[in-house]
C-alpha cells in the first residue's frame, strides 16, 4: 500500500474528481469531532470540496484507490488529532504511527511529499506533538502551527481554521455563472493583507476595532464577535479586519482589502477606480495611500489599547483630516 500512496505524488497521476480538502483522522479517536467539521467544512466551501474517507463503501482496492485520487486532487489536508492520535496502537498492541503502512501516516506523508497544504487541527484538549514522538518522515508536522477546536468555542475556532485556509488561497466554490466575472476581477486584482502583533488578549483587542471603527465613523457592514471580525467600508472601499491568537497573552490584527494589480492599471481604469475610490491617483499613489490607510488604522487600535485615544483618520489627506474635525466640533 505505501507504493501506491508514494505514486500518487508522481505527475500525471491527478485524481480525476477534485476534492479541495481533504480531512484525515483516526475513526477511533476524533470521529464525533469530525462529523461536525466536516458538515461546517462543507456549508461553507460547498458539499463536493470536502472528502473524508468514511463517505466509501467500496472494495478495499477501490476504497484506497479513492483515498488516493482524493490526495491527489487536494488544495489542502487537514489533519485532525485528538488525544489518542499519538499513541493509538493496533490489536498486537503497536504503535499505528510506527507502522509504515499506516493508513493516516501515508495521508500525510503524501501531502508532505507532494508539498500540499497541511494544517493541524487539534481537537478534545490535544496538543501539537513534539518532533521526537513522530516517524522521521512526519516530524516536519511539529514545525506546523496547530489550531484547536473547541465545544465552548466552536465558532470562534471554526473562523481561525477558515483563515488559515484562506491565507493558503483555499476558497469557496463558486456557482459556473459567478465564475467568469471573478476569474477576470482576480486577474486584475489582489488581496493586500496587513496585519501586527499586539500585546493583548483577543477579545481586548477586538473590543478596541470595534471601538476605532465606530470612533472613525466607517460605516460597518458586518461585526462578527464569535469570529472576532468586523467588516467595514473607507471610501467605498470594503475593509476586513480580523483578530486571531497571538502567542501567550498577545493577539494579531489582519486587515485585508482588494486592490488593483499594477500592470493592470490602465487597461482596468474602471475597475481600478471602483476597486481603489481614491479617485484621480497614480497607480504607485493609490498602494502607498493603502499602506498609509492600513498601518495607520491599525495605529488607532494600538492608541485604543494604550489608553491615548482615537487618533487621526489615515483615509484621509491631512487638510480633510482637518476639515473634518472643524466640521464635527461645529
Amino acid at each position: 500500500m505505501q507504493e501506491e500512496f508514494e505514486a500518487a505524488g508522481v505527475p500525471g497521476n491527478r485524481a480525476r474528481s477534485s476534492f479541495g480538502i481533504f480531512v484525515s483522522y483516526r475513526q477511533t479517536d476524533s470521529t464525533p469531532w469530525v462529523g461536525r467539521l466536516v458538515e461546517d467544512l462543507r456549508d461553507y466551501f460547498g458539499p463536493d470540496r470536502v472528502y473524508r474517507y468514511t463517505d466509501s463503501n467500496r472494495s478495499a482496492q477501490d476504497y484506497v484507490r479513492q483515498i488516493i485520487e482524493a490526495l491527489s486532487s487536494a488544495d489542502a489536508v487537514i489533519a485532525v488529532l485528538g488525544r489518542q492520535w499519538l499513541h493509538a496502537v493496533d490489536e498486537k498492541g503497536r504503535r499505528r504511527l510506527d507502522d509504515p503502512d499506516d493508513l493516516v501516516r501515508l495521508e500525510l506523508e503524501t501531502a508532505l511529499r507532494k508539498g500540499t497544504t497541511l494544517v493541524p487541527v487539534l481537537v478534545d484538549g490535544a496538543t501539537m506533538p513534539a518532533e521526537h514522538e513522530l516517524p522521521e518522515s512526519l516530524r516536519s508536522l511539529s514545525r506546523s502551527q496547530g489550531i484547536s477546536l473547541t465545544d465552548r468555542h466552536w465558532k470562534h475556532d471554526f473562523h481561525q481554521l477558515l483563515h488559515a485556509l484562506d491565507n493558503h488561497g483555499v476558497l469557496p466554490s463558486r456557482s459556473p455563472r459567478a465564475e467568469e466575472p471573478t476569474a477576470l476581477k482576480k486577474q486584475l486584482t489582489d488581496v493586500r493583507r496587513f496585519e501586527r502583533t499586539l500585546p493583548a488578549l483577543p477579545r481586548q483587542t477586538f473590543s478596541k476595532l470595534v471601538s476605532a471603527v465606530q470612533q472613525l465613523r466607517y460605516p460597518q457592514l458586518r461585526v462578527d464577535r464569535d469570529a472576532a471580525e468586523v467588516v467595514f467600508t473607507v471610501l467605498g472601499k470594503e475593509v476586513r479586519a480580523a483578530v486571531v491568537d497571538g502567542t501567550a497573552g498577545n493577539s494579531t490584527l489582519k486587515v485585508s482589502f482588494t486592490s488593483v494589480r499594477g500592470r493592470f492599471f490602465a487597461a482596468g481604469t474602471a475597475l481600478a477606480l471602483a476597486t481603489n475610490p481614491v479617485l484621480g491617483l497614480t497607480w504607485p499613489a493609490i498602494r502607498a495611500w493603502e499602506r498609509r490607510f492600513a498601518t495607520g488604522f491599525i495605529d488607532n487600535v494600538e492608541r485604543l489599547l494604550d489608553g491615548r485615544g482615537i487618533g487621526p483618520d489615515s483615509a484621509l489627506p491631512p487638510g480633510v483630516q482637518s476639515w473634518r474635525e472643524r466640521r464635527w466640533k461645529v
